[in-house]
């Protein structure tokens, strides 16, 4: 299995303080230390500045089988297939709060984050066949590189990660979209990128939805 973190939540803290709220991050970029995991790793320091608990899920690292559309969940809303998605799952079902960052490839998104996203096919038999509710709304934000100068660049990846919120019940409080960035850890140089990042990281961590 790939470089999936899985601890689980412990009791309230002493005090009856409520558990620390854990906040998702999801790199989906096929490139070690990119921009985008520049931008999840100052999202993370933002969100533990505030208190959080932060989870990281490395799709270029698990073993996740695509999609094979065979139905199968549709009577269940479980996934059929075996692998490290099964963490995966348990993670964003427990997550208070869900970032994605991921470059654009072909005007979408990469192949290793985009076969995870499918394979929530199932979340979304449960939603639209099932008639299970998602769960309490919480908050997501999308982070995105492109070399293209272009905000057009980012269209179809956003909708994309829009459609994945959708299904987990996630409303996207923000979208760090930087154009004119190509060359690894370029988005370092940028005057305001991981500034912003950190405080979205912040603005999840005390975020609660309305769960």
């Amino acid at each position: 299995m790939g470089r999936l973190t899985d601890r689980r939540k412990g009791p309230p803290l002493p005090g009856g303080e409520p558990p620390r709220p854990l906040v998702l991050c999801v790199h989906g970029s096929p490139r070690v230390g990119g921009n985008t995991d520049l931008l999840l790793g100052a999202l993370a320091e933002g969100a533990r500045g505030a208190g959080a608990e932060v989870e990281q899920v490395v799709c270029r690292t698990l073993a996740a089988k695509p999609c094979t559309g065979c139905g199968g969940c549709s009577a269940t809303g479980v996934c059929v297939l075996r692998d490290d998605l099964a963490a995966v799952y348990d993670l964003v079902d427990r997550a208070t709060a869900v970032a994605l960052g991921a470059p654009v490839y072909f005007l979408g998104l990469p192949a290793q984050v985009k076969a995870v996203i499918d394979r929530f096919q199932c979340r979304w038999a449960r939603q639209h066949l099932l008639d299970l509710p998602p769960g309490p709304p919480r908050p997501g934000a999308f982070l995105s590189a492109a070399g293209s100068p272009a905000h057009s660049i980012f269209t179809c990846a956003q909708r994309t990660v829009e459609a994945w919120f959708e299904v987990l019940g996630v409303e996207c409080r923000a979208n760090l979209l930087y154009g004119g960035v190509d060359e690894r850890g370029a988005v370092a140089a940028h005057p305001d990128a991981l500034v912003e990042a950190r405080r979205v990281g912040a603005l999840l961590a005390a975020d609660r939805g309305r769960r």
